[in-house]
């Protein structure tokens, strides 16, 4: 190799690894995450244990509409068992919104979904959920360590 093409080199090499190691931008994040919560719903409606086991860090919690005061939270373990027992819609992911820290992200959003009557509620219908999610990154995966979810105030009659 010509003693000049190794400055053309590092240059190269030196402007891949400087675009490779920029953070991604928030568009990014917000368009990974989407899918990710997709991927997510997905396989619960499709009972795909194995994707919601990788998907769920092994230290995974949730607290949601079905939590009461007493019993407010559920293990991984808990709630994989239900996820595979329980009839599931496929739900709609809307509204993301990602914060990121590190290896960590805060996702907000709204899923939508059709359920039965006396399922999640007594007259059953399109419901929409309130969620935050944390999610964070081991070994180059997203898996979801929490997740919050509640139903919105209804619409004030004006």
């Amino acid at each position: 190799m010509p003693f000049e093409m190794v400055p053309v080199l590092r240059t190269l090499v030196m402007a891949a690894f400087v675009v490779t190691a920029q953070p991604a931008a928030p568009g990014d994040d917000v368009a990974a995450f989407t899918r990710l919560e997709l991927q997510w719903m997905d396989a619960l409606a499709a009972k795909d244990q194995a994707a919601l086991e990788s998907l769920l860090a092994p230290e995974f919690s949730i607290v949601g509409v079905g939590s009461t005061v007493d019993d407010f939270t559920s293990d991984r373990a808990s709630w994989l068992r239900l996820a595979v027992a329980r009839p599931w819609p496929k739900h709609e992911v809307r509204h993301v919104k990602v914060t990121r820290v590190g290896e960590t992200a805060v996702v907000q959003l709204v899923l939508s979904a059709t359920f039965p009557p006396k399922s999640l509620t007594q007259e059953g219908g399109k419901l929409n959920f309130l969620v935050t999610d944390v999610w964070a990154r081991r070994q180059g995966t997203w898996q979801v360590v929490s997740r919050h979810s509640s139903l919105p105030r209804p619409p004030v009659a004006r």
